[in-house]
């Protein structure tokens, strides 16, 4: 039970441990000099860039976590108190997050060994942009809760409707009871506010472990939190109250001034060339201009500032000139504090100006001057045609594949395309066996005989897994069919079905072959046992609570993977990988504590 939030032991290399207030937690990380760093004994820092991510995690993740090693009972309160700054990485002191599948800083994660597949986490802190969010997540008594299965019930609790403040440290505490069969609830306080008061299931009925860093779907910028004074109550101490302490006096902070507003004059229309536009800027706060700011715009312009010092609200103007770029719709792309200029608060300090980025839909800009035109005789209207719909277009890269079986990965290698952007695409595909699976770019996985998958999870990447556990060389057909709807008129066309024939495992050209056919990429270490072959084990999961207990048995397991091969070799015995056989048999049990799946 942490009640103190310091931090001893400190290491920041992956699978190894150090305590915070007590409480054990591991590294997961990239081993890079920046990827998690202790500036204090109360602060940890974490730091991503494209790329940087845990052993067990493929290239379509960015990690940087500790996770406890301690699981927590299902119907257990817990109380959760810490606070949580984002560094600055966008222009004007801004934040910058463009992951377009998750960004996850907190989470109370799912025990996944208990459950036997991989699951998204109950609840979660996480970003969404620049704008914190509280999603929770449940299934009912025994539903399967792996999210191919659809049972998962997701809710999104809170958004904030403001951007995230950089360089500022946010107070969080969050109050739950993981439970999905009566007494679930989460409580979430931000700086003092309640942002989330929820009360029913929770979780998947099993038990829980707090974890928190970055976790995010692949990006191109650098992001780096930072977290400070974690405290972690269970039980009765999460709800036992306090006793009060003597209040000291407040102090007012210096919070930087927003842009809360942006707006144009005229706000719709077409401008020419000679045309002048006034935008206009609100704050959340009095300001003081300096010099001569600037706003550039989409049309290779740029606004002037003209006045506003002293209030909330700052205007520009622009003239439509001949060298302008022809627009659609006019945007205010970045602020320009060239020369000296500076807009800060009555206390010196810089706004945060990220909010005057803006497009002004239907507002365009034209590089033409208006002439008069003769009138014209009216032509008779036209009736509107009727939209249709366009076939989309199927490519497979390889019509027969071959996948190995007890977890062995293949990438289908198919794509969409469609020459129409307003039609909706999708992929139909049937005969998909028992055995296997098909898991999307963003971890979804899905099983059955008829799965329709839609034109952006196709786009994340499609890999096939199977689990086949026999002896013998299974094929199955796949059928492939592309359809497209347009929304408008609900007509649908479909493309000629295509197949893709899958061999499990690949017969092999002699009888002794122990070659390792598994070429897929794992999303987590899953870990399978009982091979018949060498080829086919691959190295089991052990969670930190099994860690010493497994650390013998994957010993022996190894050996007997060794004998196995020897019995099955018909060639040549290589002798090196009898010596790595023997040196990894402790190795194994070493880096399996941390080999739990995450979401």
């Amino acid at each position: 039970m942490d009640t103190t939030g310091t931090i001893t032991s400190f290491s920041s290399t992956p699978m190894t441990r150090f305590s915070i207030g007590g409480d054990v937690y591991g590294v997961q990380d990239a081993s890079t000099s920046y990827s998690l760093t202790n500036p204090d004994p109360q602060t940890l820092r974490f730091q991503v860039q494209q790329g940087d991510h845990a052993w067990y995690d493929d290239s379509s993740v960015d990690r940087s976590e500790v996770s406890g090693a301690g699981n927590i009972p299902g119907g257990t309160p817990l109380n959760l108190n810490y606070q949580f700054m984002v560094e600055a990485n966008g222009p004007n002191g801004s934040f910058t997050n463009t992951a377009d599948g998750w960004f996850i800083v907190g989470q109370m994660h799912n025990d996944d060994n208990s459950s036997g597949v991989g699951t998204s986490p109950p609840f979660a802190i996480q970003l969404v942009g620049d704008h914190l969010q509280v999603v929770a997540r449940y299934v009912q008594p025994g539903q399967d809760p792996s999210n191919g299965a659809g049972n998962v019930q997701m809710l999104t609790l809170w958004t904030d409707p403001n951007p995230i403040q950089t360089g500022v440290y946010n107070n969080i505490q969050i109050q739950a009871d993981v439970s999905n069969t009566g007494g679930g609830y989460l409580k979430v306080s931000i700086n003092g506010t309640q942002v989330v008061n929820y009360s029913g299931p929770l979780g998947y009925g099993q038990a829980t472990n707090w974890e928190y860093g970055v976790y995010r779907s692949t990006a191109p910028e650098t992001v780096a939190v930072d977290y400070r004074n974690m405290t972690l109550l269970t039980g009765a101490a999460a709800t036992a109250p306090t006793q009060p302490t003597t209040p000291t006096t407040p102090t007012t902070p210096n919070v930087a001034p927003t842009v809360t507003k942006a707006s144009a004059s005229p706000g719709t229309g077409t401008e020419h060339v000679g045309d002048v536009v006034t935008l206009t800027l609100g704050l959340s706060e009095a300001v003081t201009v300096k010099g001569t700011p600037t706003l550039s715009l989409n049309d290779g312009a740029s606004a002037t500032y003209v006045g506003g010092s002293g209030t909330n609200t700052l205007t520009f103007q622009v003239k439509v000139a001949a060298t302008d770029t022809n627009t659609s719709a006019l945007a205010i792309t970045a602020v320009n504090l060239a020369n000296g200029a500076s807009i800060t608060d009555s206390g010196g300090l810089a706004a945060n100006l990220s909010g005057a980025v803006k497009t002004f839909s239907g507002l365009q800009i034209s590089n033409t001057p208006i002439m008069p035109t003769q009138p014209t005789t009216p032509t008779t209207p036209t009736t509107p045609s009727t939209p249709t719909v366009t076939t989309p277009v199927l490519s497979v890269a390889d019509s027969s594949l071959w996948v190995a079986g007890r977890g062995g990965h293949v990438d289908l290698g198919t794509k969409l395309s469609t020459t129409d952007p307003n039609d909706k695409v999708s992929l139909n595909i049937k005969g998909l066996p028992k055995y296997e699976t098909i898991t999307t770019g963003d971890g979804t996985t899905f099983r059955g005989g008829n799965i329709t998958l839609s034109s952006a999870q196709v786009a994340s990447g499609l890999t096939l897994t199977s689990y086949y556990r026999g002896n013998a060389h299974p094929v199955s057909t796949l059928t492939l069919t592309a359809s497209a709807t347009d929304p408008v008129t609900g007509a649908v066309t479909s493309a000629t079905p295509q197949t893709i024939t899958v061999t499990d495992p690949r017969p092999s050209a002699t009888s002794g072959s122990t070659a390792n056919q598994d070429h897929g990429l794992h999303h987590h270490h899953h870990l399978a046992s009982g091979s018949s072959t060498l080829a086919a084990t691959v190295p089991q999961t052990t969670s930190l609570a099994n860690y010493d207990t497994a650390k013998g048995s994957q010993a022996s397991h190894s050996f007997a993977l060794l004998n196995q091969y020897l019995a099955g070799s018909s060639g040549r015995v290589d002798g090196g990988l009898i010596a790595a056989a023997v040196s990894n048999g402790t190795a194994w049990a070493q880096n399996a504590f941390l080999t739990k799946p995450h979401h």
